[in-house]
């Protein structure tokens, strides 16, 4: 499908982590068409990864219902929505990426209201052909590839051969500010220990992170210890807060000097995590965000070898701690405080 493609419409409409491993492919297609127009179609939850990102003329946001605010209409989303796909079709692209590694049934539905010649995005893994996809490439072999090497198989129909760089994000600089304000009298480095996950498997039980923050700070004491969460209650269907799973780790830890990090946003982690210096907390959004800050990673895997193959810390240095079982709550702390005090060696 080699062709000049003038207009370019990249559909990534996931979770935050996925969408953060997509931006090396974003790079890429700004540095091979630079006179391109190449906007980004993503949703309201992690479109922050996106912002002030030059490579992209333009981000085009909706909202999922299930990410509306509490007690709100499906109707103020819905019909934002379709205004969004009258914008898009005036757009008159002429090709859209539909940068998921496999087949994107829900970004294809929307792209076939869009009117636009040309798609590009992978076949189902039984690899029959799908109504709507123009130029179709095969599932690539995801349990040995990085996300970040699947999505690039993208590229390959654009004549586009080049060498992945690492995941970029770009903070709020008046975020950033505020951030380095708020750390100015903690010492250096600073290790961001990141206790929130949505999935079960990958939560780390209070006691153990209470565990782990004291062994740490025998092992290493003059380190900075920032302890990163997402505040609200347990039961958001958005996005379950642990405020008291901090304030308990907090308690269990008084006099450690560690430094509250709650983080409403992922504007504000983003800028939060711009300023340390490493890293720890589980496989998920916050580790690649950390990673495209370009921190060193400490991180907490199930024992998955699919996992570990695609979704490890990408082009940082990183040490992986893999539970025995597929829960992250059964890795030990003691195993953690020495991967971290191995890791910041590394980078001392």
């Amino acid at each position: 499908m080699k062709f000049s493609a003038k207009k370019i419409l990249l559909v990534r409409r996931d979770n935050i982590g996925d969408l953060v491993c997509t931006t090396p492919l974003i790079e890429a297609l700004r540095t091979a068409l630079p006179q391109a127009h190449i906007a980004a179609l993503t949703n309201s939850y992690n479109a922050e990864v996106l912002a002030r990102n030059s490579a992209l003329d333009a981000v085009h946001v909706y909202t999922k219902l299930k990410h509306r605010a509490p007690g709100s209409s499906i109707l103020g989303p819905l019909m934002a929505r379709v205004a969004l796909i009258h914008q898009l079709r005036r757009g008159r692209f002429d090709l859209a990426i539909l940068a998921r590694s496999g087949f994107d049934r829900h970004g294809l539905n929307f792209v076939r209201l869009l009117g636009i010649p040309h798609v590009l995005g992978f076949v189902a893994q039984d690899g029959a052909a799908v109504k709507g996809i123009t130029d179709a490439l095969p599932a690539p072999d995801n349990a040995r590839l990085h996300e970040v090497q699947a999505v690039w198989k993208l590229l390959g129909p654009l004549g586009i051969e080049v060498t992945p760089g690492p995941l970029k994000v770009h903070p709020d600089p008046q975020r950033v500010s505020e951030w380095s304000k708020r750390f100015t009298t903690a010492g250096k480095p600073i290790l961001a220990v990141h206790v929130s996950a949505r999935e079960a498997t990958r939560q780390l039980s209070t006691a153990k992170w209470i565990a782990f923050l004291h062994d740490l700070r025998v092992a290493l004491p003059t380190l900075t210890l920032a302890l990163f969460w997402s505040p609200g209650a347990a039961d958001d269907p958005r996005h379950p807060g642990d405020d008291t799973k901090a304030r308990e780790i907090l308690d269990g830890c008084a006099g450690l000097g560690i430094i509250p990090c709650p983080t409403a946003t992922l504007e504000e982690l983003m800028a939060g995590l711009a300023c340390c210096n490493a890293f720890i907390g589980a496989d998920g959004g916050a580790m690649h965000v950390a990673a495209a800050c370009g921190l060193p990673v400490v991180g907490l895997f199930e024992n998955s070898l699919f996992k570990l193959a695609h979704w490890y810390p990408w082009q940082v240095k990183h040490e992986i701690v893999a539970s025995p079982t597929f829960a992250i709550g059964d890795v030990e702390p003691q195993v953690m405080a020495a991967a971290c005090v191995r890791l910041l060696a590394s980078t001392a």
